[in-house]
């Protein structure tokens, strides 16, 4: 097992760990999207670069890698599709409750970013995130 495996095990197991154990009594936090591009002006030359910038916009990515087929029980991870004219959308997905088995619950930000590093929040969605278990925004 190579070491990004062994990393991207060790954060599949932090979010689990996170999420499995708040209460039962949890309320739901409101999303709050940003309705601005946040200009960051690094060069977008592959999905890693245009992912690295959404991770570090906001603190609830933290440690999150890549989709991976391989990886069960993953509560949290990234996709990428090429934008026309450059750049990525990204789709950024957190998952818990009994991400072993594929998570109950998910919620999911989609952002382009564009190949001069601005990224802006398309769309979100999914069940409220619980509050308590993932650092606000």
């Amino acid at each position: 097992m190579n070491t990004r495996s062994v990393l991207s095990l060790l954060v599949g197991v932090v979010f689990l760990v996170a999420a499995c154990s708040s209460g039962s009594g949890v309320s739901p936090t409101p999303a709050a999207p940003s309705p601005t591009p946040t200009p960051v002006g690094a060069a977008v030359e592959s999905p890693e670069d245009a992912a690295a910038l959404v991770i570090a916009a906001d603190p609830r990515f933290a440690g999150m890698s890549r989709r991976s087929p391989d990886v069960i029980g993953a509560s949290g991870w990234w996709e990428a599709e090429p934008l026309d004219g450059g750049g990525y959308r990204i789709k950024m997905t957190i998952g818990w409750g009994d991400c072993p088995a594929g998570c109950i619950n998910r919620h999911t930000w989609t952002f382009d970013v564009s190949a001069g590093g601005e990224v802006r929040l398309v769309e979100e969605a999914g069940d409220p995130l619980p509050a308590g278990v993932f650092p606000p925004n």
